[in-house]
């Protein structure tokens, strides 16, 4: 009797902690928490508005799990970082969004890796606009045809964001 009322509580336990939480993730709801009050076309004028504006600011090598270098430059619009740019770590060549390089070693230096992002930004276009979880504005910025970096425009008023992420990054490993 104690087994079965042992295994009873085991398995109410294992249904409580791992099956519900996952149920009740399927229910959250894929719209964002606010409709965007601007249209996608207000958003590119606005990323549009602001490429001149943009600057080229520290370069950072990160090393991966297994020893891969990503170098990365932060895009920046009134000090404040709105993006990056990945670089190939040995050529110096612009990459493509989601292309991750499997480089072990850097011969590119920061500086170098600023100056060719310096030559780019003039060339930078704005791309495709995607609605973001939060109502926000994902804008694609494209170079030589392909989507190189993101910027995010508020739904609501039409300013550019900030990139959190890329300026943890540019915190934790810029020099």
């Amino acid at each position: 009797m104690w087994k079965a009322l042992r295994f009873g509580i085991l398995a109410l336990f294992f249904l409580v902690v791992l099956v519900l939480p996952t149920s009740a993730k399927k229910g959250k709801g894929g719209g964002p928490a606010l409709p965007p009050r601007i249209t996608a076309e207000q958003a590119q004028e606005a990323v549009k508005a602001a490429l001149p504006r943009l600057r080229a600011g520290k370069a950072w090598v990160k090393e991966g799990k297994w020893g891969d270098k990503k170098l990365e430059v932060a895009l920046l619009l009134e000090d404040k970082v709105v993006g990056r740019l990945r670089l190939n770590p040995v050529s110096g060549d612009i990459l493509p969004k989601g292309f991750k390089p499997q480089e072990r070693q850097t011969t590119i230096s920061p500086d170098q890796a600023r100056a060719v992002v310096s030559q780019a930004l003039p060339l930078l276009q704005v791309g495709a606009a995607r609605l973001a979880k939060n109502g926000n504005w994902k804008l694609e910025l494209t170079w030589k045809g392909s989507a190189v970096a993101d910027i995010t425009v508020n739904g609501q008023d039409g300013t550019i964001l900030t990139d959190w992420k890329a300026a943890k990054d540019l915190e934790r490993w810029g020099k």
